[in-house]
C-alpha cells in the first residue's frame, strides 16, 4: 500500500508538470554572474613613459553581474532589457614622477542594454524544456575611477568618468523546469565596450588647477579603457506561462460546486472535456487549449485527452510541448490506472 501511494504521488507530480507545460511565449527574468576575459592593453598604454613602454599586462578575468527581463513573443522572437555592473580594475606602476595607480572601483562600471533575440526550443525531459536564444545586444555604459600619484609623502589624485555605446553577440541555453517555473543555464558571448572619452574631474595635489580635460596617459595623449572581450555567465531565473496568464479564468474551469460528491465532480469534468472537443471541432483552438488544460489539471490519467492536446500544440508549431503530451499519453497507455 505504501509503495502504491508513493508511485501515485510521483506520477501526480509528473502529471502536474505537463498539465501546465512551459509556453513558447511570455515574460521571463534572469539573474546572472560570470567572468569576462579582457586584454590589459589599455593599462599598458596608460603607463607608457617616453619611448619605454610600460609592462605588458596579461589578459585578466573581469566579473560581471546582470539582471535581465524580457518577453518572448510568438515564435521565434523575443526582446529583453538588462542592467548590470562589473567588478573593479586596478593597476599600478612606478615612473619617474612617482608611483601611479589607476583604479575603477567595483560597481563603478554600469551598463544597460536592449537585445532582440531569436529563440527555439528543444525537448529536454518530461518535466523540462531547453530554451535556446541567440541575440544581438546594444549597450550604453558609464564608468568612473581615480588616478593617484604618490611622490614621496605627497599624494595627488584626479577623478575621471566617461560613457560609451557598445554592442555584443551572445548565445544562451536555459533548462526550463516546468513544476517551479525555474530556469537554469549559461550564456556565452563577446562584447565590444571601449571608453575613448574619459574626462578628468575633481582633483587635488599636483592636479589642482588643471582645466577640465580629457584624462591623459603618461605619454600625454588621451587615455582609454577597453572592456571588450569574450565572457561566460551562469543564469538562474523564472518564466511565466503566458498561455494561462492571459486568461484570468479559463471558461472550462469547473465553478464552485455545492455538490462535492465524486459523481458531481465527474459530471463537471465531462462537461469541460465536451466543451474542449466542441471548441476544437469548431476551429477555436485557443479556447480548446485552455479547456483541455483545465480538464487535464484535474483528470491527469486520460491518454486520449493528452493526445488531443498534443495535436493542438502541433497546430501552433509547439512541437516540444506536443511531444511532452504524447510521451505522457504513451506512458498512461502502457500503465493504465487501476
Amino acid at each position: 500500500m505504501t509503495a502504491d501511494r508513493l508511485r501515485r504521488g510521483l506520477l501526480g507530480f509528473a502529471y502536474f508538470a505537463i498539465a501546465a507545460p512551459l509556453c513558447a511565449t511570455g515574460p521571463y527574468m534572469f539573474g546572472s554572474f560570470g567572468a569576462r576575459e579582457i586584454s590589459n592593453q589599455d593599462m599598458s598604454d596608460f603607463f607608457a613613459s617616453g619611448s619605454q613602454m610600460g609592462p605588458q599586462f596579461v589578459p585578466s578575468q573581469l566579473g560581471a553581474a546582470a539582471l535581465t527581463t524580457g518577453y518572448r513573443f510568438t515564435d521565434p522572437f523575443a526582446l529583453e532589457i538588462s542592467g548590470g555592473a562589473q567588478l573593479g580594475r586596478e593597476e599600478s606602476n612606478v615612473v619617474s614622477t612617482g608611483a601611479v595607480d589607476l583604479q575603477i572601483p567595483s560597481g563603478s562600471l554600469t551598463l544597460i542594454s536592449v537585445a532582440p533575440l531569436f529563440c527555439f526550443d528543444t525537448y529536454g525531459s518530461v518535466t523540462s524544456t531547453w530554451l535556446h536564444q541567440i541575440g544581438f545586444r546594444l549597450e550604453y555604459a558609464e564608468v568612473s575611477g581615480v588616478e593617484t600619484l604618490e611622490a614621496g609623502s605627497a599624494i595627488s589624485s584626479v577623478n575621471f568618468n566617461g560613457s560609451t555605446l557598445g554592442y555584443g553577440l551572445f548565445y544562451r541555453v536555459v533548462n526550463l523546469w516546468a513544476p517551479a517555473r525555474l530556469s537554469v543555464g549559461f550564456e556565452v558571448g563577446y562584447d565590444v565596450l571601449r571608453f575613448g572619452n574619459l574626462v578628468a574631474g575633481d582633483s587635488n595635489g599636483v592636479f589642482v588647477g588643471q582645466p577640465s580635460r580629457a584624462l591623459e596617459n603618461l605619454n600625454g595623449v588621451p587615455a582609454f579603457l577597453d572592456n571588450s572581450g569574450p565572457y561566460v555567465r551562469l543564469l538562474i531565473g523564472w518564466d511565466k506561462d503566458s498561455e494561462t496568464s492571459t486568461v484570468s479564468r479559463p471558461q472550462g474551469r469547473a465553478p464552485a460546486q455545492t455538490d462535492t460528491s465524486p459523481a458531481a465532480r465527474r459530471r463537471a469534468l465531462a462537461q469541460v472535456l465536451a466543451q474542449a472537443r466542441a471548441a476544437r471541432a469548431s476551429g477555436d483552438n485557443a479556447a480548446a487549449v485552455q479547456l483541455y488544460r483545465a480538464y487535464l489539471t484535474q483528470q491527469r490519467t486520460d491518454p486520449k485527452a493528452w493526445r488531443e492536446l498534443g495535436a493542438l500544440y502541433r497546430v501552433y508549431g509547439k512541437s516540444v510541448f506536443a511531444q511532452q503530451c504524447d510521451t505522457r499519453a504513451q506512458w498512461l497507455e502502457k500503465h493504465p490506472s487501476k
